[in-house]
């Protein structure tokens, strides 16, 4: 065992539970309007958009529909098994020729638009970030407010090990304000409501 791998192994073997440590009380603060339409006004704001389904279009065709040139679907999810399966990931070079990554987020926050997965959602996390587009399914009901109300009741934010929020695809500007959509990571983020 490497030096980096005896740390890791203390890490993981000294971590406190988080029943021992609870986290601290947060004030609900803000606007607690947690409805589908605020989500998607939030995440539009931010260059993600909504895979609207089409009469009673299924996934796959709503995929095909959006992304026509796509040859390499990785599904995370039950709905759809793409081209391949996200648990057959072993390495950040197995996602390299992902066109559209498919997995469902936990839950979302409707005043940043943002969609939270872990490593529950994500067999493989460079998944989320080396595909070159993300298709979200996500349960209008699992929507909360905003930041505070996510951390005081989603039990996620105490059980995962790794947990990231996406609002949008991958952005960048410059110091004259060019924005550029997909610079370093997804080029586009898409969500499916379930």
């Amino acid at each position: 065992m490497n030096a980096r791998d005896t740390i890791l192994q203390a890490l993981r073997t000294n971590r406190p539970s988080p029943e021992q440590y609870p986290l601290p009380p947060v004030a609900t603060l803000g606007d607690l309007d947690a409805s589908r339409e605020r989500f998607i006004t939030s995440l539009k704001i931010l260059g993600g958009d909504v895979l609207e389904r089409q009469g009673d279009e299924t996934l796959d065709a709503a995929i095909a529909r959006r992304f026509p040139d796509a040859k390499n679907v990785c599904s995370a999810v039950p709905e759809t098994n793409g081209t391949m399966r996200a648990e057959t990931l072993k390495t950040p070079q197995d996602a390299k020729d992902v066109d559209i990554a498919v997995v469902r987020a936990a839950f979302g926050i409707a005043e940043t638009g943002s969609i939270f997965l872990s490593e529950k959602q994500l067999p493989l996390n460079s998944l989320a970030h080396l595909a070159q587009h993300i298709v979200i399914l996500l349960s209008p009901d699992e929507i909360t407010a905003n930041m505070h109300t996510a951390y005081q009741k989603r039990p996620e934010f105490r059980s995962a090990n790794y947990g990231v929020l996406m609002s949008g695809p991958s952005a960048t500007a410059d110091i004259q304000g060019v924005l550029i959509r997909g610079a370093q990571g997804v080029r586009s983020l898409s969500v499916w409501f379930t």
